[in-house]
């Protein structure tokens, strides 16, 4: 079984559903209208949590129509977080060693009140 854009067609349309529901829920709190509005936001929450469900559906059949490449994308997920968690322990690192470096510069420029 192929997946086709056609699936992802109402994931587009729930966007657009959802991006109108905010429009118009400010342009009616704008207007003072505000439980209106709440009532447009709620419909919005709606829209997006059945996109959320689309969303599930649409995993189960990639997980159904393509089980050889999910052992491919977890390695994938899997050196990108490894390559994301060695950055950010380099950049510490750097960032612990610049702030030795400028605290003891710092240090030596002080003027205590010994000297004076």
């Amino acid at each position: 079984m192929d997946l086709t854009w056609g699936l992802y067609l109402p994931l587009i349309l729930a966007a657009l559903a959802y991006g109108v529901a905010a429009i118009a829920a400010a342009v009616m709190a704008s207007r003072g209208n505000d439980a209106r509005a709440e009532r447009v936001r709620d419909a919005g929450f709606v829209i997006v949590l059945a996109g959320g469900v689309w969303v599930l559906v649409l995993l189960l059949l990639a997980l159904i129509s393509e089980p050889d490449d999910i052992w491919d994308m977890v390695i994938i997920t899997l050196v990108i977080v490894a390559f994301f968690a060695i950055l950010l322990v380099v950049l510490f690192a750097i960032s612990l060693l610049t702030g030795r470096v400028r605290s003891s510069a710092s240090r030596r420029r002080r003027v205590t009140t010994d000297e004076l």
